[in-house]
This record gives C-alpha cells, structure tokens and sequence, in this order.
C-alpha cells in the first residue's frame, strides 16, 4: 500500500467524491466525474435495483424496472435513447474487471453521453460502498414554492 499523499496511492469511490477527483470503478478504470451526481442510469435492471434501494433517482434502465423508463434490453442500452434522459452518470454491471455489457462497444458511445461507472455485483459489499460514496453526491432535483393555484385543496 502506497503511503498517503503519495501521488501512485489508489483513487477509491470515496476519496473521490472530495476535489473532483476521479471515481475508481469496478473495471479499474478512473472515470472522471464532472459535476454532482443528480440522476443516474442502469444498464441492467439488477443494478437499477440497487441505485434504487439506495436512493437515487433512476431516470433510465435497460431492461424493465418499475416506474422506470426502458432505454433498450437488459444489458444491451439504447445510446439514443440514453442520451435524451441526460443522466449525470451511467452504472453498468461489472463480470471479470469488465463492463457486462451484450456489446462491449457500448461503453464507448455511453462514455460520449455521461461518465460510466461499473459495480462488481458479486461483491455486493463493495458495490454498495462504492455506490454510496457515488450516490454521496446526488443533488435532489430543485425546489420550488408552489403557486397559489397549486396548493392543496381547500375544504369546501
């Protein structure tokens, strides 16, 4: 293990959530993240799942998730119609240090549209931890006072 402020040290999900520094993914890959994380894609529809269980807010998966918009088959994502939902980041499984992806290809047009981020779901520990220093950043969409026309019903 390299010392801290080495500059070799490891770039972990949770260091990288403070200066805009890299997220270190499942593949081993640095992903650059560039800005907070407001909405996030799935490409299959157990790691739809777990962003779910986990709080964010899911605007995209391969596959069928409830109350989720289908962007193409499970594991196999529609890059068009990923990118009209305009995800902040992208989340697709990993097997092997490898995106699980039917068309490793993919990843390529999904990195045009946002940041993608690979979780090994058979360390589900180390899934969960990652998705959670991820998921740290998530910005709830804004607020905004309701008009008087829009508050609640009035007793007649």
């Amino acid at each position: 293990m390299n010392p801290p402020g080495d500059p070799r040290a490891r770039v972990t999900a949770a260091s990288a959530m403070g200066g805009g520094r890299p997220f270190v993914d499942a593949t081993g890959t640095s992903v650059p993240l560039g800005g907070p994380v407001r909405t996030v894609l799935a490409t299959d529809e157990s790691v739809g799942a777990l962003l779910v269980e986990l709080g964010a807010d899911v605007v995209g998966c391969a596959g069928t998730l409830d109350g989720v918009a289908s962007v193409g088959d499970t594991r196999s994502p529609d890059p068009a119609a990923v990118s009209a939902l305009r995800p902040s980041v992208i989340v697709t499984g990993a097997v092997g240090r490898a995106h699980d992806l039917t068309d490793p290809s993919v990843v390529t047009a999904l990195r045009r549209i946002a940041p993608v981020v690979a979780v090994d779901l058979e360390r589900r520990a180390s899934a969960i931890a990652d998705l959670r220093a991820l998921l740290g950043t998530v910005q709830p969409p804004g607020r905004r006072s309701l008009g008087r026309h829009e508050g609640p019903p009035q007793p007649g």
